[in-house]
């Protein structure tokens, strides 16, 4: 269940979650993704190992799960949250086989080469840590991953996680991110197909506007994302809700080890050059400041005293929080406005003839009689900004921007239990927060268009999300 609430009052405590967990009622479960390790085990002769003992066991959280290798020496691990994992086989006769590095990212199903077992004591071992990489044989789609690391290292200006998408064959993406925030998903196109056609998933759940099938509201932090998967063609028909390709979001999770950081981005127009056309013109460099700090941390839940999950392999947690204090300016546009003479109907310095419309006769002096100004009129002229510059060449009097403020707020909260080696739960609560404010915010804050600035606006946007499994 991924609502969009208008008005969040907040994340749940950690306490309150932790009766969740206990409970385990009135949520629904997120689908779409999970993935699957599945192999075959033969002896040295190619004929099927029945019955060895196999284990995986993940890396981050120490959840182990076993199965056995059934008559055909198959077996197959279903229903793995995304992760690395450790897999191991035992069998009476043969050297224990193991691979330490088998990685199941979200969706996928792995399928390992032939494990061929080799005749020894089971107190031998065989380690497996340069194999090939996979081959997708159980599905025909084509997908990409974008890894945490390439989200850690690669420079994004705008820092929005949906901007990695480009690096995939097949996405084009025209749109110009500033920084992240709600309908980050414009721009963008898979293998040709229209905008609007693509599935944004958050953890299994669709995270859309389903009006306009654009979005979306709920944005994490690029540090909250554990990997972004994109589904190009021929996926499963599980995930074909919408026909131009589904972007699978997955936020981390704690692990068996405390990790954590802080961060502070920012972006200023000290540290630009100023454009050919501002510098003939004689006009500064535009505001151009972001300011973006955050942090994460996430690890084992540990209840002193109480012996509970000493192991730091049961109960885990992963918090994030973003901050974006954004104020944005507009383009600054040069315009021409009345005078302080020609407002009180004085035109003897415009060098323009003013007739009148009675006589068709110039007015004596180029100048209106105050008794020939409407009231009315002098009102709205009053609404017009007065001039502020001289330009070259008399081309314009007036020159400004109109500043918007937006400031956001992104929180993540995530916690995993590992009930039993065949029983894992979790559950993801996000919540953010958007708003645009400015004197004069509309024409600024929508568009940011060369019209010089008129009306205010103020709005907020509260956006909230859960989801369990």
């Amino acid at each position: 269940m991924q609502p969009r609430l208008k008005g969040g009052h907040g994340l749940l405590a950690l306490s309150i979650l932790s009766a969740l967990f206990m409970a385990n009622t009135g949520l629904l479960p997120g689908q779409g993704l999970t993935g699957q390790i599945s192999g075959i085990i033969t002896d040295p002769s190619g004929g099927a190992v029945v019955g060895a003992d196999v284990q995986i066991m993940n890396k981050e959280t120490g959840q182990t799960r076993a199965a056995k290798s059934d008559t055909q020496g198959s077996f197959v691990f279903t229903q793995l949250l995304p992760g690395t994992f450790t897999l191991s086989v035992t069998a009476s006769g043969f050297k224990k086989y193991e691979q330490p590095e088998v990685i199941v990212s979200a969706t996928e199903r792995v399928t390992l080469p032939s494990i061929a077992m080799q005749v020894g004591a089971v107190t031998e071992t065989i380690s497996v840590t340069g194999e090939a990489i996979a081959v997708q044989t159980q599905s025909a789609e084509r997908s990409g991953l974008i890894t945490t690391r390439q989200m850690q290292e690669l420079p994004l200006k705008g820092r929005s996680y949906l901007g990695t998408a480009k690096l995939l064959p097949g996405i084009i993406d025209t749109a110009n991110r500033e920084s992240p925030g709600w309908n980050d998903l414009v721009g963008v196109n898979i293998n040709g197909t229209r905008a609007g056609s693509i599935n944004l998933n958050l953890d299994g759940i669709t995270s859309l506007d389903t009006g306009s099938m654009t979005g979306p509201y709920l944005a994490p932090s690029i540090d909250a994302v554990a990997e972004v998967k994109v589904l190009l063609t021929n996926y499963q028909a599980e995930y074909g809700r919408s026909s131009g390709g589904t972007i699978n979001t997955v936020i981390k999770s704690g692990t068996r080890d405390f990790h954590g950081g802080a961060y502070y981005f920012f972006r200023n127009e000290d540290l630009n050059a100023n454009e050919w056309l501002n510098n003939r013109n004689g006009l500064p460099r535009p505001r151009y400041r972001f300011n973006n700090p955050g942090y994460f941390l996430g690890g084992p839940v540990i209840l002193p005293g109480t012996g509970f999950n000493r192991n730091h392999d049961k109960l885990f947690f992963f918090w994030s929080q973003d901050f974006l204090p954004l104020t944005i300016p507009s383009t600054a546009s040069t315009y021409t406005f009345p005078t302080a003479l020609e407002r009180s109907g004085d035109f003897s310095k415009s060098g323009v003839t003013i007739v009148d419309p009675t006589t068709r006769v110039p007015f004596p002096g180029n100048v209106i009689p105050p008794s020939r100004i409407d009231a009315n009129g002098a009102k709205l002229l009053s609404l017009l900004p007065s001039p502020n510059t001289t330009s070259p060449g008399n081309q314009y009097n007036w020159t400004g921007i109109s500043i918007n403020k937006q400031p956001r707020r992104d929180s993540i909260l995530r916690s995993d239990y590992n009930i039993s080696p065949n029983n894992q739960f979790y559950v993801r609560l996000i919540q953010d927060y958007q708003a645009s404010q400015g004197a004069f915010g509309l024409l600024a804050g929508l568009g940011q268009t060369q019209n010089w600035p008129q009306l205010p606006i103020s709005y907020e946007i509260h956006s909230a999300g859960l989801v369990s499994t």
